[in-house]
């Protein structure tokens, strides 16, 4: 036993010499770092599904880590005054309670900010749906004049005389500073940014209406109800699901209202992902977004023109421009009838929406500000 007990040890001691850990990272005696990957399904819920993630991007405790740092830190824009998260605030889902935010010298951006959650399982993001990776997102902000104004040669140059990204870029990448690693970084922590404990998941698919009151069933029921209008007009459904449906409240299929134009204008004054695909039928169009949380990311639509959840409602009840020649299909398929909710079902329907905000998320430590 006591020969036994030298021999573990001897080789406890060999370990610990060729291998220490520093503030979550292994290194050895090389100076080579080993992060330590990240379970999947830790991160996200049966109930969503495992999302397709990048194989060349695995998830790490220090990835996410320095990004996360990355996304607060005001040194990415070209005055060090404003970082991503000037723009996309916690506890408004990631969205900011504006029009239209500002960015460097007080200049405007040009659409609403939009929320970031459960970004892991779109597969193209902005509002014109223009990038389909989230490494290729983080440089666009970045560079745009009208928000973070910066030149990537002096990003470049300001992150490698920064110590601490020296330290925290090594302990993720085993690199010195650099912008594809940062991308990566980035990728990593906003991948890692779920949105799962609303009532509206708890409710989901229906199989525990003991957690909705009332009001809020009724309005589930109108949320997922077909468009069938009565004897005086008004319909018993909104059919609100076919844009914003599933455990996500969101349409990721193109064809089935993912991207879409919801008749806000009868002649668009934003192209949209038109403007990207200079396609006719794509003009005026936008990615739908999720309707997580929708209770706290006013202002809403691409252009932030409706200031509550009772304006969108009541654009959806009366206030469709039909007349739009890139309006969907499920909402053309209507004939031109506005749905002409009554006064209940759009209480109702308001209600439902509310139960779709996750307190949870909204102060989860994890994806707050680290200075």
């Amino acid at each position: 036993m006591q020969k036994s007990g030298f021999v573990y040890l001897f080789f406890g001691l060999a370990f610990f010499s060729s291998c220490t850990k520093e503030n979550g990272a292994v290194r050895d005696d090389s100076g080579v770092y080993k992060p330590t990957f990240v379970i999947a399904s830790d991160i996200f819920p049966a109930e969503f599904g495992m999302p397709n993630l990048p194989k060349d991007n695995r998830l790490t405790e220090e990835g996410i880590a320095l990004g996360r740092r990355l996304f607060y830190d005001p040194i990415l824009s070209i005055d060090s005054s404003i970082s991503c998260g000037s723009c996309h605030k916690q506890e408004y889902a990631f969205a900011e309670p504006v029009d239209f935010g500002f960015g460097f010298r007080g200049l405007r951006a040009h659409r609403n900010s939009m929320p970031l959650y459960n970004l892991a399982y779109h597969q193209r993001f902005f509002w014109d749906a223009r990038v389909k990776t989230l490494r290729e997102l983080v440089f666009e902000p970045i560079q745009a004049h009208n928000e973070m104004a910066m030149t990537l040669p002096t990003l470049r140059e300001r992150l490698k005389r920064n110590k601490g990204y020296v330290e925290y870029f090594k302990k993720a990448f085993n690199t010195e500073p650099n912008l594809h690693d940062m991308s990566l970084a980035m990728e990593q922590f906003l991948l890692s940014i779920v949105s799962k404990d609303s009532r509206f998941n708890q409710f989901f698919p229906g199989d525990n209406i003991k957690v909705l009151s009332a009001s809020e069933l009724r309005g589930a029921f109108i949320f997922n109800g077909l468009i069938d209008f009565d004897a005086n007009g008004f319909s018993k459904g909104a059919d609100c699901f076919h844009c914003h449906g599933g455990e996500l409240a969101i349409q990721l299929n193109a064809g089935m209202g993912g991207i879409a134009s919801n008749g806000l204008d009868a002649v668009s004054k934003d192209k949209g992902v038109g403007g990207i695909t200079n396609s006719s039928q794509d003009m005026g169009t936008f990615k739908a977004p999720s309707l997580l949380n929708v209770a706290v990311t006013a202002p809403y639509m691409h252009d932030g023109r409706f200031k509550t959840l009772e304006e969108v409602i009541d654009h959806y009840s009366e206030g469709v421009q039909f007349d739009n020649p890139s309006i969907h299909p499920q909402m053309a398929a209507h004939g031109g009838i506005q749905l002409n909710l009554t006064t209940k079902q759009k209480q109702d329907l308001l209600a439902y929406l509310r139960s779709m905000t996750d307190s949870t998320f909204l102060k989860n430590p994890a994806y707050s500000n680290p200075f």
